[in-house]
């Protein structure tokens, strides 16, 4: 198979997967798929951008760092779960931080103090406190929360697919060489119009529209602003450390930080949405 029919049998088994663990989680009445599934790509991502910092000489805590993610996820999804609530506990920031101090003062010392302790900590917030947003979204008060989680979901890779492909094939004109030299300003556009009929769309479906009509355009707009966003970004990361991509999990894709890197950026972008307009 060509590089872009392996990327599109890949892509479409992993979307069977996913919709497989949704639908479990609809019969049961449950999340725990959605969240097992959520620790088990950010586990997988965070390493990922530990092994990239490692390129550039940083020495990240891997193993803490881990750690920290997963249970900063699991307070997050008690939390929202539990209170219908999502806000971020400074006492469990502060800890964890404390703790890579700690760390890196019993077991390094001064050398690349800053560093170390830095890096560890953002790939805590940049992987697993963005990935948390998918479970406030899904316990977002309206009982309309899995249409609103799926919908973020969906906009962020349909814009990030659409770049992709629309851009390889008809793109001229380079959106931000510097960060990231394949990507195009006809991709993002076309990435951006198959988000609004996405989010139009869903909003025209009772069972799944989530959000006011009259709010479906600009919400289409900023989770595909940040879809493309988020893609820059990580490129800003891998770019930084000269890899290409973050890992070789999945054949043409790259690593799991690759697959969700547009998805970090929309899920909050997402949830603060709904919170300043309100769900249907």
């Amino acid at each position: 198979m060509t590089y872009d029919q392996t990327r599109i049998a890949w892509g479409a088994g992993m979307l069977s997967a996913f919709f497989a663990i949704i639908g479990l989680d609809i019969l049961l009445d449950s999340d725990l798929g959605l969240g097992l599934l959520g620790i088990l790509v950010g586990a997988i991502a965070l390493l990922e951008f530990y092994n990239i910092a490692s390129k550039k000489g940083l020495a990240p805590f891997r193993l803490s760092g881990l750690l920290a993610g997963i249970l900063l996820f699991l307070g997050l999804w008690w939390q929202v779960k539990s209170y219908g609530e999502f806000s971020i506990n400074p006492v469990g920031l502060f800890l964890i931080l404390l703790w890579f101090f700690l760390l890196q003062g019993f077991s390094t010392g001064l050398e690349g103090a800053i560093n170390n302790i830095a890096v560890t900590f953002f790939g805590v917030i940049y992987v697993f406190f963005l990935l948390s947003f998918a479970m406030a979204l899904r316990h977002f008060p309206g009982k309309k929360g899995l249409a609103a989680v799926l919908g973020v979901l969906l906009m962020a890779k349909v814009t990030d697919i659409g770049a992709y492909f629309f851009g390889k094939n008809f793109g001229k004109r380079k959106l931000c060489p510097t960060i990231s030299p394949n990507k195009t300003v006809e991709g993002a556009l076309f990435g951006l119009f198959l988000c609004l009929l996405i989010g139009t769309g869903q909003c025209l479906i009772p069972q799944w529209s989530f959000l006011p009509i009259q709010w479906a355009i600009p919400f289409a707009l900023l989770i595909g602003a940040g879809s493309i966003s988020g893609d820059l970004f990580e490129s800003m990361i891998k770019r930084d450390a000269g890899v290409k991509d973050s890992g070789d999990l999945i054949p043409s894709f790259g690593g799991a930080l690759d697959i969700i890197d547009c998805v970090l950026v929309c899920l909050p972008l997402g949830y603060y949405f709904l919170v300043l307009v309100g769900p249907l």
